[in-house]
C-alpha cells in the first residue's frame, strides 16, 4: 500500500508539473518536446539497467530528435508570421 501511495504521489507531482509547463509554453513546443522522453528512456535504461543500446535504438532516437527540431522550427516560423487577430475581429486588442 505504501508503494502504491508513493506512485500516486509521483503521478500527482507529474500532473501538476505538466500543467505548469503547458501554462508557460506554447502547446506545440510542449508536446513535441514530450517525445524526447523516449531518448531519456534509452539513456536511463543503459545506465541503470545495463540495457544494450542497439543501432536501431540510436536511429530511432535520431529520428525523434530530428522531428522535435523540425516541429520547433515550424512553431518559431509561425510566431514570426505574427498570427495576430485582425482589428475588428473577436478577440482583437483595442
Amino acid at each position: 500500500m505504501l508503494l502504491y501511495g508513493g506512485v500516486l504521489a509521483i503521478l500527482g507531482v507529474y500532473a501538476i508539473g505538466w500543467q505548469q509547463i503547458l501554462k508557460r509554453m506554447p502547446l506545440t513546443s510542449a508536446f513535441s518536446n514530450k517525445a524526447v522522453t523516449v531518448v531519456w528512456g534509452i539513456v536511463w535504461g543503459a545506465l541503470f539497467f545495463s540495457e544494450p543500446v542497439t543501432p536501431l535504438k540510436v536511429i530511432g532516437a535520431v529520428f525523434i530528435i530530428a522531428g522535435v527540431v523540425l516541429f520547433s522550427h515550424a512553431d518559431v516560423d509561425e510566431e514570426k508570421d505574427g498570427c495576430q487577430p485582425v482589428e475588428g475581429e473577436e478577440g482583437a486588442l483595442p
